[in-house]
């Protein structure tokens, strides 16, 4: 299993998370975006470039444009959509843990 113990964690409360994830993203800075109670997970991890994890509940090394544009849809959050582009740009890669709600954008 990853361990993310050292990577700053946001919750997300929507267009303020955002602007201060974009920031850490943008500066190529892991962060993890803890997502509300009915966030909406699911991805088409293939289509996404994602790998399944030892466990399955966790998606690794997803293609952070497509992951966090697919998730962004889904839920009707544009500011994701957003923060898909910044991390595109940045170079990151997103893990997704569904059973926990977390995003994790790194490096």
């Amino acid at each position: 299993m990853t361990d993310y113990g050292n990577i700053p964690t946001l919750k997300w409360e929507g267009s303020i998370s955002a602007k201060k994830a974009s920031a850490q993203i943008h500066h190529a800075e892991p962060l993890i975006l803890q997502m509300p109670e009915d966030f909406i997970m699911g991805i088409d991890a293939p289509a996404c470039g994602c790998r399944v994890g030892a466990n399955a509940g966790i998606l690794l090394d997803c293609n952070a444009e497509s992951s966090l544009t697919a998730l962004s849809k889904a839920n009707n959050l544009p500011e994701l959509a957003t923060l898909a582009n910044v991390a595109h740009e940045a170079g990151q890669v997103v893990d997704i843990d569904t059973d926990s709600r977390r995003i994790i954008i790194h490096d």
